[in-house]
């Protein structure tokens, strides 16, 4: 029920990776904060700034951002949960795991925003 940001989040595909983004990175979430910026320990009503990154080298191209929806839905939505204070969760089906390795984890509201053409 919470808003990221006070509801002012960019999100940006086809990104090439930031300074520092290990290279196997798909997307990544930037922000100021009132400790500093990324810093997921600041309170997040204090994020501002706020940009979810989709790296290019998963999603070139908006037909394969469709072809992949369950991934960039779940990524877009993992990435909202760091702008909202939450860190990783190593529990299995968890949005904020840190890494996806089955479809476990794919939030309800993805599957319903599926678009046509990947269903």
């Amino acid at each position: 029920g919470a808003t990221p940001c006070n509801g002012r989040v960019t999100i940006t595909a086809g990104r090439p990776l930031g300074a520092g983004v290990d290279p196997s990175t798909d997307a990544w979430a930037t922000f100021d904060s009132a400790l500093g910026k990324n810093n997921l320990d600041a309170p997040a009503s204090t994020y501002r700034n706020c940009t979810i990154s989709l790296a290019r080298w998963l999603w070139p191209t908006a037909a394969s951002m469709v072809d992949d929806w369950d991934m960039l839905c779940t990524t877009t939505v993992h990435e909202m949960g760091h702008l909202l204070g939450h860190p990783h969760d190593l529990r299995r089906g968890s949005v904020m795991a840190p890494v996806f390795t089955d479809g476990s984890n794919v939030p309800s509201v993805c599957k319903a925003a599926r678009p046509r053409s990947a269903r």
